[in-house]
């Protein structure tokens, strides 16, 4: 058995966190949506390893928000359900380590009456979603700024005049479970009491912690085409100079999810500064230098991400301190993090992006070199690259095509 890298909790906790970013008016909503599925189903005696699936289905119920815009309120979010549960489907189709869900996923924004219509062939799934689809209604209908126990009523009240719409064991389970305070305390005062209830110890491998960063990868970079294949490369270029600095292969495993997330804090950054093809201005700047501080303190409270968090979190730190957000200098930047702000620069002027092609082996080389000049990289890790340039180009392409070959993919299952 490969031994433990971290726990499942502690990583859950981070990505759900870091999903919050995506949207003031979303956060805590998916925290919200996983206790009280939580709940309904463990009332309704459900096998543990089915509650958890139920769990894991609701906090990635709005993935598909991704492919949906930037920045969504709610309101936005509710105003198409089913074309939310489309494309949330299709996102957890893609990767086998979230496959099992996106069946749930694809049905729970249909009320009982219509997911029997649509999705009567598989009725256990459609019980699991109606589950996670009362759990979000419920969540919907808080108000936020009213002590809580001065709303439960009306909401509970509320649930039952519309029971028509929810399966009736799932509606009563809910209602059981609604009669003690402290479950809606729970429900705001403690936006990770989810967590309470998974199992302590839940231990991944490096391999299995890997595999789940790469979910987190996809969502980071799928909600721009601008940027739909920006981590791959970074990951899989960062993983091979990892490996030709002489790391060890679980350093350079670390390196790959350290790529992976670079960018997580980007979540926050407004689609129109992502998007933007020409030079932002002072205050823009400002707004996206605020990427690397998120996704430094996000990483570092995940077990065992001590060291991936600096390697994440400092990629646009420069040898000369002029970099962001810490300026840090030489001496403070260990090497994971020369390779990640080499990685990084390199993967942004060789990919492809919407509105320019990939610079030529040439102008690459011209780029990275001047960096070197200018006292940002690291001359030795500039000069490995160069040395290994076709290997290490080629690794980064070929993870680059298989990431936007899932992007489009996704995007035009939208239309079908």
């Amino acid at each position: 058995m490969n031994p433990s890298f971290t726990d499942l909790r502690d990583l859950l906790q981070g990505f759900v966190h870091a999903m919050d970013l995506i949207s003031l008016e979303v956060q805590y909503h998916h925290e919200q949506v996983a206790y009280l599925s939580y709940r309904i189903a463990k009332q309704l005696d459900l096998p543990d390893q089915t509650v958890r699936r139920i769990v894991f289905g609701a906090l990635l119920h709005d993935v598909g928000s991704v492919l949906m815009g930037s920045n969504l309120s709610l309101v936005e979010l509710e105003n198409d359900p089913h074309l939310l549960a489309k494309n949330s489907g299709a996102f957890l189709q893609i990767l086998p380590q979230t496959r099992k869900l996106a069946p749930i996923v694809r049905c729970c924004q249909s009320s009982y009456p219509v997911s029997l219509r649509l999705f009567s062939a598989v009725k256990e799934v459609l019980y699991f979603a109606q589950i996670i689809h009362l759990a979000d209604k419920v969540s919907l209908c808080i108000q936020p700024g009213i002590t809580i126990l001065n709303q439960a009523a009306t909401i509970r009240e509320r649930i039952e005049a519309r029971k028509s719409e929810f399966h009736p064991d799932v509606t009563n389970a809910f209602l059981e479970v609604a009669r003690q305070e402290s479950f809606w305390m729970d429900l705001v005062l403690r936006p990770n009491a989810f967590l309470d209830f998974l199992p302590a110890s839940n231990p991944l491998s490096l391999e299995e912690t890997l595999s789940m960063t790469e979910i987190m990868s996809l969502i980071i970079d799928f909600r721009s085409p601008f940027t739909a294949m920006h981590s791959a490369g970074v990951a899989a270029s960062a993983e091979e100079l990892a490996k030709i600095t002489g790391m060890s292969s679980s350093e350079q495993l670390m390196m790959r999810i350290a790529g992976n997330l670079h960018d997580i804090g980007k979540l926050r950054i407004p689609k129109e500064i992502l998007e933007k093809p020409g030079k932002l201005t002072d205050e823009e700047f400002n707004v996206m230098k605020e990427h690397t501080y998120y996704t430094t303190m996000f990483l570092k409270d995940i077990k065992g991400f001590e060291q991936i968090s600096q390697w994440a979190g400092y990629h646009h730190e420069k040898l000369n301190g002029k970099g962001y957000p810490f300026h840090l200098t030489a001496d403070q930047l260990p090497l994971g993090s020369r390779i990640m702000a080499c990685a990084d620069i390199f993967s942004a002027v060789a990919e492809e992006r919407p509105y320019r092609k990939g610079m030529d082996k040439d102008q690459v080389i011209r780029v990275l070199k001047d960096n070197v000049t200018q006292g940002a990289l690291s001359p030795i890790i500039v000069e490995l690259l160069l040395d290994h340039y076709d290997a290490i180009n080629e690794k980064r392409d070929a993870a680059s095509r298989i990431a936007g070959r899932r992007y489009f993919e996704s995007t035009s299952k939208q239309d079908t």
